[in-house]
């Protein structure tokens, strides 16, 4: 009795453990996440972007083409299902690449894929999907940046895919959402403390626009943008 006692009382002091990292994780998240960056922005912007949410995920939306950059330079269309021309936008989001590969639509998550993200130095992929104007029927805002912010994240978003010797993007072979994405092997790995929502935040803050101090959520940007 007294060795099944000696367990019970390791493995609920285990638990509690567990649950207080979790308490300070959530609290770090809230405070990181309505401590502002970059407050002060400039009146007018020569260039919109817009940040989109899922509800979980956020993704930046660029203008494909304009003076300042053409994303077809760097990303064909050529990589999509469709390989058609003319989009009008690009939008990126950045994430645990076997997340992508398991969890097409989050009705798909599994515990085990949700531990080893968060858990597991696994590779990671950027999606890319060539788009037609941002769509309204998720939560989308329009932010206008200087062409010197928007040179910022064009280099933060490009620097973000593994390239090859020549300077080439490195496609995912046969993952696709629909037919008019991509997906491409990207740097870094993704864990609780930098998630898809960190990486859009830390480009946030590299090109001077408002940003929170730190989040791993979605509702942290979009509370800096309220």
């Amino acid at each position: 009795m007294k060795i099944l006692e000696q367990v019970i009382k390791f493995f609920a002091k285990g638990l509690l453990a567990f649950l207080l990292l979790m308490l300070l994780y959530f609290v770090a998240a809230v405070v990181g996440s309505v401590i502002p960056v970059n407050t002060e922005q400039p009146e007018d912007g020569e260039v919109t972007i817009y940040l989109r949410t899922n509800g979980v995920h956020t993704d930046f939306i660029f203008p494909i083409q304009n003076e300042i950059m053409d994303w077809e330079e760097l990303l064909s269309p050529q990589h999509t299902l469709s390989k058609r021309e003319n989009y009008q936008y690009i939008s990126f989001g950045w994430g645990d690449l076997e997340f992508y590969q398991n969890t097409p639509q989050w009705s798909d998550l599994t515990f085990p894929t949700a531990m080893k993200a968060v858990f597991l130095p696994t590779p990671s992929a950027m999606h890319v999907e060539f788009e037609g104007p941002p769509r309204f029927t998720q939560p989308v805002i329009a932010v206008e940046i200087t062409e010197e912010q928007y040179r910022d994240l064009i280099k933060y978003v490009s620097e973000s895919f593994e390239k090859d010797s020549g300077g080439n993007v490195l496609p995912v072979e046969d993952l696709h959402y629909n037919q008019n994405d991509a997906f491409f092997h990207a740097k870094r790995s993704l864990h609780s403390f930098y998630t898809c929502n960190t990486w859009v935040n830390n480009g946030l803050k590299n090109a001077d626009l408002k940003a929170c101090l730190w989040t791993p959520f979605d509702e942290g940007i979009f509370f800096q943008y309220r």
